[in-house]
């Protein structure tokens, strides 16, 4: 078995002895394979044992790396989820994939990514994803049979939410892996990407990880405690007997270098530097110190499974080692989307790092490793990295799609510390410079922390101050804006927006401005808000879902259920576009309709508790058993809901082997809350005792 430790540790030592430098393998040499891609969220390259941390954070990732190939200078482009993430799948560099920043852009239809490759090669694919920001929404699920992306429900309290623990993704995706399609004579190869988003703030590791760790760290153990997990039991399985194992970050976390505590504002080596490990039979294990990047994954995948990729991609396959002098392209733009800041991009060559910004900057990174002496006065290398940027430049050409995200994407983005808005069309000065105004960056991440932690007064303060030094920091108007919605402060916010909206137009302010319509009660108001939302960019599912949810309160099925029907058509593998549009054709009682709908939602996710609820709603009126099947299924899931209980319940009594409710109706005697169900205690204890008289 390939991933047993105690031979993997044996045969690097062999390899080393004999002087055989490491090897990944010829193009095919493993066509057929099956493919592991495990991204974990914000991960420094520092706290993985393999590249040289001795704090024992990570030894299952340490053991996994014995057995592969270490790519010990691979970088992110972005050091931003959603952009990093569509240069692994497709090859690409932000700059031609588009995907920008994690809220702004959704990856266009046209562009192939590894998934749809491997889809059209015959692949069952499946993507397993610890954080909203990964939604289908933004385009990542083409060519996914399952791309599971519902999180648990919003907690409209906090800034923070929207994410799932590593514990469940890879439950998840472990069922799904070791699920056989019945194919003879042998099920089809498969394509799993498991997205771990753990070490991502706030941190919030469990109890048994933080003993003697930074909260930062403990995160990081556990994550790789859960990733242990998997590949012993897909192991154990012999699933990765014949596996492509792909483990690396989307970027790292500043932990306070340069003045950032988190990670998306800067591009130093903090946050686009990460560990890169493949692994895969007749791989020769071992080091290799050629820069690399994201973008060299898809196509190194690609070329040893023998599959040809036709359109051009930045990145090349690591079947063959990069030459040393590549350069390779890094952005960091969300504060010029978000904030109106100066856009910060750049190259990296050999040992030398490039950041073109009004005050640029050039470091030695052999030298200077942590980026503190900022060497632009070295004309030669100045102008030779100036140069290989702008070749990156001259050739960036983006067939994106752009999309602006609406109010409710907003919210949920925003709680994982990204926004969405409009890049300054004006040319930025050394005032907008991003290392000039970090600190306020940091007043911006501080009044969400406060708002989390019940200080909302205190959060709206700063999002108030921060917005009289730069009025353009969409950003802190919109969290500001849900601030005072989360305070039914209704009419407040929609003042705050529609001032905002007085000093440039904004997408992501008239989406928001919609919501905040809706919820004062200006139903034909929030309409236009949020048609005018689209006009401007904004194109977004979560857009057409407020779109269509408003033009249903206002009159208009027709256009609600086209666009509705739109959603499904752009993400028919997201179960949740399915149950949006079930449970408004049941709201409209087109009952047939609404339940093939829900039939897709739970055949894409069959633990989507609230979608086997409504088809139980869909069904009642002329399917019995089926409605009671639902209804059955939706129980395991939601074993809280009363209401739905209590459906059961009494159908069950009703129907023709009652004896078969009583488990129900006794749960929810004993358990339904009295202050609330008190009337319909009184009738299931009544439809209780009568079966149990009966049944004497």
């Amino acid at each position: 078995m390939w991933l047993a430790a105690p031979v993997l540790a044996l045969a690097a030592a062999v390899s080393c002895a004999r002087g055989l430098g490491p090897v990944l393998g010829q193009a095919g040499d493993l066509r057929g394979a099956n493919v592991l891609l495990v991204t974990i969220d914000t991960l420094r390259k520092d706290r993985v044992g393999a590249f040289g941390n001795r704090s024992g954070l990570t030894p299952h990732l340490d053991r996994l790396a014995a057995t592969g190939i270490r790519y010990t200078s691979a970088f992110s482009p972005a050091p931003m989820t959603l952009p990093a993430h569509t240069s692994l799948l497709t090859g690409l560099w932000p700059s031609h994939h588009g995907v920008r920043n994690n809220t702004g852009f959704r990856l266009n239809d046209r562009i192939p990514t590894l998934a749809t490759r491997l889809k059209d090669a015959g692949y069952r694919t499946g993507a397993f994803l610890g954080a909203f920001v990964l939604d289908s929404r933004f385009g990542l699920s083409r060519g996914f049979d399952q791309y599971d992306d519902r999180f648990p429900a919003d907690d409209r309290r906090s800034f923070h939410f929207a994410q799932r623990r590593a514990a469940e993704v890879v439950r998840r995706a472990e069922s799904w892996i070791l699920t056989r399609d019945n194919i003879v004579p042998a099920p089809r190869q498969w394509f799993a990407w498991v997205h771990l988003f753990d070490p991502h703030a706030p941190y919030d590791a469990p109890a048994e990880y933080r003993t003697g760790r930074s909260p930062y760290d403990a995160e990081v153990a556990y994550t790789d405690a859960m990733l242990g997990q998997l590949l012993v039991r897909l192991a154990d399985a012999h699933a990765l007997d014949h596996t492509i194992v792909v483990v690396t970050a989307d970027h790292g976390e500043s932990l306070g270098e340069h003045g950032e505590t988190t990670h998306g504002l800067f591009a130093y080596d903090a946050t686009i530097a990460v560990p890169l490990i493949i692994a895969a039979p007749g791989v020769r294990p071992g080091a290799i110190d050629v820069p690399v990047a994201h973008t060299d994954v898809a196509p190194t995948i690609l070329d040893l499974l023998g599959l040809p990729v036709v359109e051009p991609l930045d990145g090349q396959s690591l079947v063959r080692t990069p030459p040393e002098d590549r350069a390779l392209y890094f952005e960091a733009l969300d504060a010029s989307l978000t904030r109106g800041w100066a856009p910060l991009r750049g190259v990296m060559q050999r040992r030398w790092k490039y950041i073109d910004l009004p005050d640029a900057e050039l470091y030695d990174l052999a030298a200077d490793p942590g980026e503190q002496r900022n060497q632009i006065a070295d004309t030669p290398h100045r102008e030779t990295l100036s140069r290989a940027f702008q070749q990156f430049v001259a050739a960036s050409q983006s067939p994106a799609s752009p999309v602006r995200a609406d109010a409710d994407t907003a919210a949920r983005l925003r709680a994982l510390g990204y926004t969405s808005g409009t890049a300054a069309a004006r040319a930025p000065t050394s005032a907008d410079d991003p290392k000039h105004l970090v600190a306020l960056n940091e007043r911006f991440n501080s009044a969400l922390t406060m708002f989390d932690s019940g200080r909302a007064p205190e959060a709206l303060d700063t999002f108030r101050s921060i917005l009289v030094e730069r009025p353009d920091f969409d950003a802190a108007r919109a969290s500001a804006a849900t601030v005072l919605l989360a305070g039914n402060q209704n009419a407040a916010a929609v003042d705050l927006l529609r001032d905002g909206l007085q000093h440039r137009e904004s997408a992501e302010l008239r989406a928001k401005l919609g919501t905040a319509l809706r919820a004062a009660g200006d139903l034909p108001a929030a309409a236009d808000a949020f048609q005018r939302a689209r006009s401007a960019g904004d194109d977004s599912p979560d857009l057409l879902n407020q779109l269509a949810v408003v033009s249903a309160e206002v009159g208009r099925p027709d256009v609600a259920r086209s666009l509705f029907r739109e959603i499904v058509t752009r993400a028919p593998a997201a179960a949740t576009g399915w149950f949006n549009l079930g449970v408004f054709e049941l709201q409209s009682r087109r009952h047939a309709e609404a339940a093939a709908a829900l039939r897709r939602a739970v055949a894409l996710d069959a633990a989507y508790g609230d979608a086997w609820n409504a088809l139980g709603a869909a069904l009642i009126a002329t399917d019995t058993p089926g409605a009671v099947d639902a209804w059955q299924h939706a129980e395991r899931l939601r074993p809280d809901d009363y209401d739905l209980l209590f459906n059961l319940a009494m159908v069950l009594s009703d129907g023709q082997a009652p004896s078969a409710a009583l488990p129900y109706l006794r749960r929810f005697v004993r358990e339904a809350p009295a202050n609330r169900y008190a009337r319909d205690i009184v009738q299931v204890r009544s439809a209780l005792q009568r079966l149990e008289h009966d049944g004497r």
